[in-house]
C-alpha cells in the first residue's frame, strides 16, 4: 500500500479506519515503505520529509476564520468578509436563496447537500431584513439533478479547499439573491455521519488505487496546448477574432463572457496537434501560426500575447495533459515549478488578470480523459519562452513525485505570486530550479530549459504590446530581421 491514514484516535478517524483498505494508526510503522500519509485531524505530530495529504499546518490555518477568509480572498474567492464589495451596505446582512454543504476529497466532489431559503416578503413585496427566513433542511442532491447553482457551488468548494492548502473538507456555500456565491465556512476535519464516512472511505481507497497506478506509469505524458492571442489595429483598437475565424479548428476564436452573460468572441486561439515530445509540440504550434496567417488576411493587425495586453481582455496559455493522473500533487508541482518561475518574466500588465484568471491550481477536465492546466498567461512572446515552457511542463509531469518543495503553501509567497513581486520570488525560484536540474530527464531538454532559466533569472519582462509574429518570423516578418530573441525550430 502506498498510503497510510495517520490520526489521534478521533471518533471519525476510527470510523474511517474501519471502512478503508489502506493501513491506519496513530503511529507510522517503522518498516512502512509507502509514499503518502493522509492526516486526519491536527492532534498528532506532522512527520518531516514525508509527502502528505492535508498538511497539519493548513488544517490549523483553515480553522482560524480571519486567516482563512484572508487567504480565500487573495485567491479571488468571495467570503462574508468581502460581501460589501458586491454592492451591499456595511450594515446590510446577506440574504441567501440557497445554501450548500459540499464534501470534497482530492479535487473531487463526493456529495452536495442543498438547503433552500424561502424569504418572507412584506405586503409591499420588499424583503424586510428584520423578518426571519423559513429554513428548510439540507437534502442530498443526486448528481443527475445538479442545477447550475449546485455545479457552481461544487467548483467553488474544490477551489477553496485547494487555495487553503488542504486536500479534503466540508465547505459551506451561500448563494445570494444576486446570484453571487460566498464561501461561508470550511471545515478541514468534518464531522462524519454514516453516509459521509462511507463516501470518504471510498474516496481514500480510490486515491490509493490511482496513486499506485500512476507510480507504475512508464509512458511519457502527452502534451497539448491552446494559447490565446489578441488582434490589434494600427490605431490601437481590438479587432475581434471572429471576423476571421470560426469557433472550431486548429485556429479558432474563443469567448469572453461579459456581465449579463453576454458572449463575445474577441480572442484568437491556436490548437496544435499534441505530442509526447515538447519540441514537436513547439513545431506544431508554429505550423498553426502559419495557418493563422492565411486565415487572418489583414497583415496590419498586430498579434499580442501575454496576460492582459489590453485592459479587459485576459489571455491564457493553457497546457493540456493526458496519459497521466490528475491529482493535487501534480497541480501543486505545476504551480510551484512552472507558474511561479514564469512570474519573473511576465509583463507589467500580466498581473492584472489575477486573481480572477491565473489563480493557482486552475484546471479543467477534458472529454479526452486528460485535463488542462489553466493558470498560465499566454506565453508566445518568443520561441525561447515557448519551447522552455513545453519542456518544463513535460519534465514536471513525468517527475513530479521528486519535486517536493512547495513554497506556495506559505501565505507570503502566495501574496508575492498574486501581486507579481519578482524581487521577493527570485531566490525562491532559484532554489526550485536546482531541484529541476537534479532530475534525470533534465539533460534531454537541457538546451531549451537552460535558455528559459537564463531568461527567468534575468527577470527581463516580456513586452505585451509587441507583435509576436516578429519573434516567430511569421509573415509579414518572415523576410525581415527579427530583433527579439529567437531560435530556429
Amino acid at each position: 500500500m502506498e498510503t497510510f491514514l495517520l490520526h489521534a484516535q478521533e471518533k471519525e478517524a476510527l470510523e474511517l479506519a474501519g471502512l478503508i483498505r489502506v493501513p491506519s494508526g496513530t503511529k507510522l510503522p517503522e518498516n512502512w515503505r509507502g509514499r503518502i500519509i493522509i492526516h486526519w485531524g491536527a492532534a498528532h505530530d506532522e512527520l518531516p520529509n514525508r509527502q502528505a495529504l492535508q498538511p497539519i499546518k493548513a488544517i490549523v490555518r483553515a480553522q482560524k476564520r480571519s486567516k482563512r477568509d484572508e487567504l480565500l480572498q487573495m485567491h479571488g474567492i468571495k467570503t462574508i468578509a468581502s460581501y460589501g464589495a458586491l454592492g451591499a451596505g456595511k450594515e446590510e446582512r446577506p440574504t441567501f436563496t440557497y445554501k450548500y454543504k459540499v464534501a470534497i476529497f482530492h479535487l473531487q466532489t463526493l456529495v452536495v447537500y442543498e438547503k433552500k431559503e424561502t424569504l418572507l416578503l412584506s405586503e409591499k413585496t420588499l424583503v424586510d431584513q428584520r423578518q426571519s427566513s423559513v429554513h428548510s433542511a439540507y437534502i442530498e442532491v443526486a448528481p443527475e439533478r445538479a442545477s447550475f447553482h449546485v455545479r457552481r457551488a461544487s467548483r467553488e468548494a474544490v477551489k477553496a479547499i485547494y487555495a487553503l492548502g488542504l486536500d479534503y473538507g466540508l465547505v459551506t456555500i451561500g448563494v445570494l439573491r444576486s446570484g453571487h456565491t460566498l464561501v461561508l465556512d470550511v471545515d478541514p476535519v468534518p464531522k462524519l455521519n454514516g453516509r459521509l464516512a462511507s463516501l470518504y472511505a471510498q474516496a481514500i481507497d480510490r486515491y490509493e488505487m490511482g496513486l499506485a497506478k500512476e507510480l507504475r506509469r512508464k509512458e511519457r505524458v502527452m502534451l497539448g496546448s491552446d494559447p490565446e492571442f489578441l488582434l490589434l489595429s494600427p490605431q490601437g483598437k481590438v479587432v475581434f477574432a471572429d471576423r476571421f475565424l470560426t469557433r472550431e479548428g486548429e485556429v479558432g476564436c474563443d469567448a469572453i463572457v461579459l456581465s449579463g452573460q453576454r458572449l463575445i468572441l474577441p480572442l484568437a486561439e491556436l490548437r496544435p496537434q499534441p505530442s509526447t515530445d515538447p519540441r514537436e509540440l513547439a513545431r506544431n504550434l508554429q505550423a498553426t501560426m502559419q495557418l493563422a496567417t492565411r486565415k487572418i488576411a489583414d497583415e496590419s493587425l498586430a498579434w499580442l500575447s501575454g496576460g492582459m495586453p489590453v485592459g479587459g481582455y485576459p489571455l491564457g496559455g493553457h497546457i493540456h495533459f493526458s496519459r497521466c493522473w490528475l491529482n493535487g500533487h501534480l497541480l501543486r508541482a505545476l504551480d510551484n515549478y512552472l507558474a511561479l518561475p514564469l512570474i519573473l518574466i511576465e509583463g507589467d500588465t500580466t498581473r492584472e488578470r489575477r486573481p480572477r484568471y491565473g489563480f493557482l491550481g486552475d484546471f479543467r477536465k477534458k472529454s479526452h480523459g486528460g485535463f488542462e492546466y489553466r493558470t498560465l498567461p499566454s506565453w508566445m512572446q518568443s520561441p525561447v519562452i515557448t519551447r522552455g515552457i513545453f519542456a518544463l511542463a513535460s519534465l514536471i509531469a513525468d517527475n513530479y513525485w521528486l519535486l517536493t518543495r512547495q513554497p506556495l503553501q506559505e501565505p507570503d509567497v502566495q501574496a508575492a505570486y498574486y501581486c507579481g513581486d519578482k524581487q521577493r520570488l527570485q531566490p525562491t525560484v532559484a532554489k526550485l530550479w536546482q531541484d529541476l536540474e537534479h532530475l534525470n530527464g533534465y539533460e534531454v531538454y537541457a538546451a531549451d530549459l537552460n535558455r528559459l532559466q537564463a531568461r527567468v533569472m534575468s527577470m527581463e519582462p516580456w513586452d505585451e504590446r509587441a507583435d509576436i509574429r516578429k519573434a516567430w518570423k511569421i509573415a509579414p516578418y518572415h523576410r525581415k530581421e527579427a530583433f527579439e530573441e529567437q531560435i530556429m525550430l
